[in-house]
């Protein structure tokens, strides 16, 4: 799937933090997916395997921020913070969109497509974890023509499917291996890529209006005008104003 590695511009900046801030976590993924693959709506990027989708989520961030991320842990032992260091290269597994695997529930093979985002939202508001993961595994699973999927699934069947769909998409689940510099506890943490880039996406966009701010205030040019401006030439403007 072709990535394209640019920065957005300051008019889809904008429109990308109203998404960002406005709509559920989920659905604004999809959304800044499709501003990097631009062959793809976002409606055609809420179907895609979720290690596709955060590959074009790296390669934007990459684009607009740089490759380093910069994050911070809390020890769940000992609750010292932690900040963490990598680089979006460390998201960028290759996934396995289009490959299907298959497990064996009651007597019956079934395929297991990857998760999408269709797939997150629909048990992103339930409680129980349990819960969840039957139901997201239900979903993922492709039965046989005229066939169809169980309604409830063991234990074991689910951890099945788990299994599963870490082979048709490893990338879906980035986690990076943390050690507490106090306690020495381990454990593995998970890296949303989504949720970062929203994060710095909402920041850049807050510095982008209060530049437009200062520069109507003083010129008393439009929004648009101000945003016609090549970004040198802003900040030509920017640097006289505040000096």
């Amino acid at each position: 799937m072709p990535i394209a590695p640019r920065p957005l511009s300051a008019a889809e900046l904008l429109d990308a933090v109203s998404v960002c801030r406005d709509r559920p976590p989920i659905e604004a993924g999809a959304y800044l997916a499709a501003l990097s693959i631009s062959e793809l709506s976002p409606d055609a990027c809420e179907r895609l395997a979720i290690g596709t989708r955060d590959s074009a989520l790296a390669g934007l961030h990459a684009a607009m921020f740089g490759r380093q991320l910069e994050l911070a842990a809390t020890c769940p032992d000992c609750g010292a913070r932690l900040d963490v260091s990598l680089t979006t290269d460390a998201l960028q597994i290759e996934s396995g969109a289009g490959m299907t695997s298959t497990v064996e529930i009651a007597g019956q093979r079934f395929g297991v497509r990857p998760v999408d985002s269709v797939d997150l939202a629909a048990v992103a508001d339930i409680p129980d974890v349990r819960v969840a993961r039957e139901l997201l595994a239900i979903r993922c699973l492709m039965p046989d023509e005229g066939k169809r999927a169980p309604a409830s699934l063991s234990d074991a069947d689910i951890d099945a499917v788990g299994a599963a769909l870490a082979k048709v998409d490893p990338a879906s689940d980035p986690y990076v291996s943390l050690t507490c510099f106090e306690c020495g506890a381990a454990w593995e943490a998970p890296v949303d890529i989504a949720r970062i880039l929203a994060s710095e996406i909402e920041a850049a966009a807050d510095t982008l209006m209060d530049d437009i701010h200062d520069l109507a205030l003083a010129y008393h040019w439009s929004e648009e005008a101000i945003l016609a401006l090549a970004p040198a030439r802003r900040r030509a403007y920017l640097q006289r104003l505040r000096a």
